[in-house]
């Protein structure tokens, strides 16, 4: 428990600490590559030793003991009495992973136990003897209490280790239910029923032990991605070597060195809360809508009255606040911004985890860390980035024999690469797998009647490829830890167009696949093209418009009972926005379309209006979730406007997206 007059200096911490454990991995991963880099060893080591220091102050002393013992084996790979190897590497994760999740417990106001197993870990480690920790686990996986055990310490409930099954469920029913561990319950309830009755009977104890094995790796991996999975701290036991090699390491005049650069770019950050952001963001949607009003009102002026000194002066001075707002909106918008590194980054522990787990070797490439997204969309993309990977490492990257047998390089990549291009922000993910094969996704989509024969034959072959993001699609024959649910590509698309984004596939049988994801570089603020049905007016994002067509030039036709708009001989369905808002039928003038995630559509409307800059406003509790409709807006003339959500729309329609 932390007292309430260090809390403040908790939350401080807090912040730190997350940054140095980001580093810390990052530094370790680095090593993995690169063993006897001073510099990495240097770093890892400082991140270490600050982070058991703020744990020391505050007496936080779970953190206190692992970081310890953790620096004490950085201080001799730094100095050179000891080797890094991939098993040091692996422990000294551990202990980063334990420090993770006894932080959020230490934040949640809980108490933390420091996990007996990993001192024992990381104390071999400095001894430079096999972990006996492995070979004692091994025995006693054959019975009960040690696979008790292992799901007590895998949910952080050291206290609870050694006492009676009754005493455990006792205490666990006496937790509210978020954080009362379900697993334990049901693993307690088959033993007090007696379906495990035998400590030598290991026919219902291993395939819940194996069954762990995989879901903690995956745990570990998913803690960095998803906040619902950091309750649960990995628990992987792996035999411990050391070799008592050395290296020469002569760092000191370099730390020296670096430290005041070091101290000048800190004195240069200012932490400012995410909230206050977001009210000066508001100010300036505000300011933005009075600028529009004040340039229509100017450009009003100056048409209907002779031009004079009074006219030139206001004309002058509306031109400078018109460009001061857009320089004034564009720098607030930067302060939102953030660089991708700091998730992509992630995803290097994320390749090298999931790669042990399916047997395979894959190489993590990362292109463009530097590129800054809106913070609001860079939060939600994780989910969905893991999912893709998951997909290029089990279903894409051949096993390393297959590789060899194929020609390819036995070490497969993944590319995760972030770009500009115009006004959006493109993301992406690229493997040197087996492909996806068109026709095998063609026979799954059929076989799960998520299209039609007739459908199909009209389909070219990126469509097909396209169909992937259907709910429920998959390829794989079989459900494994990975991958094969049918759920991931949907959840991908669907965060994707909560963002006014589009996404779009290629893929080349035997040689890889391309995923491309690109969003907009802000969500608050956005330029809109106005459009009427029916004499009322309706504000469209203008980067969903791809094409506007006059209706005296458009060729509709009626198949399958279905409306559809035929152009450049190709066939796209046409929503009648009349009919889905449900307001009288008038003349159709123009013809609009829209590219809405992977797929493109048209829609008729009245008049055309132009385009402007809007300020998207939530239409509050008073009107509730309105059927296609995402927002308001106030224009330049002081109309107020609602901003039609085309997604929501074509959903309701029912058309495949």
């Amino acid at each position: 428990m932390i007292p309430n007059e260090l809390r403040e200096l908790f939350d401080e911490f807090l912040v730190e600490a997350r940054e140095h454990l980001e580093n810390l991995e990052n530094k370790l991963l680095e090593l993995e590559k690169d063993p006897d880099n001073p510099e990495l060893l240097n770093a890892a080591f400082r991140s270490m030793h600050t982070l058991k220091g703020g744990a020391g102050f505050l007496g936080l002393t779970a953190i206190v003991e692992t970081a310890h013992k953790a620096e004490d084996i950085l201080g001799k790979l730094k100095e050179g009495k000891m080797k890094f190897s991939p098993e040091t590497g692996d422990v000294l994760l551990k202990a980063v992973d334990f420090i993770k999740e006894a932080l959020r417990f230490y934040e949640d106001g809980e108490s933390v136990e420091p996990d007996p197993y990993l001192i024992e870990e990381l104390k071999a480690i400095l001894e430079g003897k096999k972990s006996e920790v492995k070979a004692e686990g091994s025995n006693a996986e054959s019975s009960k209490e040690a696979a008790l055990d292992k799901l007590l310490k895998k949910y952080n409930l050291h206290h609870l280790i050694g006492k009676p099954v009754e005493e455990i469920l006792e205490e666990l029913v006496l937790l509210p239910p978020s954080k009362r561990p379900q697993e334990i319950v049901d693993y307690i309830d088959k033993i007090l029923s007696g379906e495990i009755v035998e400590e030598e009977d290991t026919s219902s104890i291993l395939p819940i032990l194996e069954e762990e094995a995989t879901e903690r790796m995956l745990e570990m991996i998913e803690k960095e991605i998803t906040p619902e999975a950091q309750n649960n701290p990995p628990d992987t036991k792996k035999e411990v070597s050391q070799e008592g090699q050395t290296i020469n390491t002569e760092t000191k005049p370099q730390e020296q060195r670096k430290a005041p650069a070091k101290k000048e770019e800190e004195e240069r950050v200012l932490r400012i809360d995410v909230q206050k952001i977001e009210d000066l963001m508001k100010l300036v949607g505000e300011l933005v809508l009075d600028r529009n009003r004040l340039m229509r009102v100017v450009g009003e002026i100056t048409q209907n009255m002779q031009p004079n000194k009074y006219t030139e002066e206001l004309e002058s001075v509306a031109s400078s606040i018109d460009k001061i707002v857009g320089d004034l909106q564009l720098a607030v918008m930067k302060t939102r911004m953030q660089p991708v590194k700091r998730l992509f980054q992630k995803f290097t522990r994320v390749v090298r985890d999931l790669s042990k787990v399916v047997g395979k070797e894959v190489e993590l490439i990362i292109i463009g860390e530097d590129t800054e997204m809106d913070k609001s969309i860079l939060e939600k993309l994780e989910e969905p980035l893991v999912h893709i990977i998951r997909n290029a490492l089990d279903h894409g990257i051949e096993p390393p024999e297959e590789r060899k047998m194929l020609g390819k390089p036995p070490v497969g990549k993944i590319i995760l690469k972030a770009y500009y291009q115009g006004d959006r922000v493109y993301i992406e993910i690229e493997d040197d797998g087996r492909g996806i094969d068109p026709q095998k996704v063609a026979q799954k989509a059929l076989e799960k009647g998520l299209i039609t024969k007739e459908q199909l034959e009209k389909m070219t072959e990126k469509e097909i490829l396209q169909l992937v993001f259907i709910p429920g699609f998959s390829t794989k024959d079989q459900v494994s830890e990975i991958s094969g649910r049918g759920v991931g590509m949907d959840a991908v698309m669907n965060t994707v167009l909560n963002f006014r984004g589009t996404i779009d596939i290629w893929s080349e049988k035997g040689k890889g696949t391309k995923i491309s994801m690109a969003f907009p570089l802000t969500v608050g603020i956005i330029r809109s093209l106005l459009v009427s049905v029916s004499g009322r007016r309706f504000a469209i994002p203008i980067f969903l418009v791809t094409e506007i067509i006059s209706a005296e030039n458009v060729n509709i036709k009626r198949l399958s009972g279905k409306d559809v708009l035929i152009l450049r001989e190709k066939a796209l369905p046409l929503i009648n926005l009349y009919e889905m808002l449900k307001i009288p039928q008038s003349n159709v003038g123009y013809v609009i379309v829209c590219l809405i995630g992977n797929q493109r559509v048209a829609f008729t409307v009245e008049d055309l209006f132009g385009d402007e800059e809007i300020v998207v406003k939530p239409l509050g509790k008073i009107f509730g979730d309105l059927h296609g409709i995402s927002g308001a807006t106030i224009t330049g003339d002081g109309k107020i406007v609602l901003i039609l959500d085309i997604v929501e729309l074509l959903k309701n329609k029912n058309l495949r997206m």
